[in-house]
């Protein structure tokens, strides 16, 4: 997550307004989850190339986080498919591999679009575009704490980890119920520190976001952004499916 995180700040869209980038990534979101499979394939293309291309995120970055959405998908999406009834007896439905391959790139392609956002646009950034775009208090403050919590979480894994590590800990088992436990324990008094924190500063229950200045409407950006959803939309009417 830190690398994510400090990718979002040095990659080549940064200076592209939040709104943009997120208008571009919740429209392509919907396209995928209304759209075909075609529609889906070019669009997971299509993303790889503002990531690595246009965004000049590291290639190996981009492959690693597709390897390991790939392998989630591997472990999960088989289920569909693979029944065990009450014999433990275990049968394979053919039926449903067609519906497992849509959903797998379906996955990929909301996947892209989620990751495209994520690596050029800083968080505190695409909060504040929610807030304009009127979205619920509530909804913009959890996705806040959850944000906070997952860093928290982390940095509390990591120093357990090397924790253990120098005190020649080993890999029974024993260790790593004891190290999940410290690690619940761990978060729990950083989040105790937290809230702390807040209630010092006199936190009256709102958090407020700082507004980038500076940042203009990126035409050639904008153009290409246009014509590609328009040829992508084509293709899925030509197609004659639309889902």
């Amino acid at each position: 997550m830190n690398r994510f995180d400090t990718i979002a700040y040095n990659n080549r869209l940064r200076k592209v307004p939040p709104e943009q980038k997120v208008f571009f990534s919740f429209l392509l979101l919907l396209i995928v989850m209304l759209g075909n499979r075609d529609m889906q394939t070019v669009i997971i293309i299509w993303l790889a190339v503002w990531i690595v291309w246009y965004a000049r995120v590291s290639w190996q970055v981009y492959v690693k986080a597709l390897l390991l959405v790939s392998a989630f998908l591997c472990v999960s999406l088989p289920l569909l498919i693979v029944s065990i009834d009450h014999s433990f007896h275990i049968s394979v439905n053919s039926s449903n591999i067609s519906l497992v391959i849509t959903l797998c790139f379906r996955s990929i392609a909301a996947w892209s679009c989620l990751f495209f956002l994520l690596v050029t646009t800083p968080f505190t950034e695409f909060l504040y575009t929610l807030k304009r775009m009127k979205v619920p208090s509530i909804i913009i403050e959890l996705l806040f704490l959850t944000y906070r919590f997952v860093f928290v979480f982390a940095r509390a894994a990591d120093e357990l980890h090397v924790a253990m590590k120098a005190r020649s800990g080993g890999n029974h088992w024993r260790h790593a119920a004891m190290l999940i436990f410290q690690l619940i324990q761990k978060t729990w008094l950083y989040y105790e520190a937290l809230s702390f924190a807040l209630r010092a500063r006199s936190f009256s229950g709102e958090i407020t976001y700082v507004q980038k200045e500076g940042d203009v409407l990126c035409k050639r950006y904008l153009f290409e952004a246009i014509i590609g959803v328009v040829m992508i939309v084509l293709l899925g009417v030509i197609g004659g499916e639309l889902l």
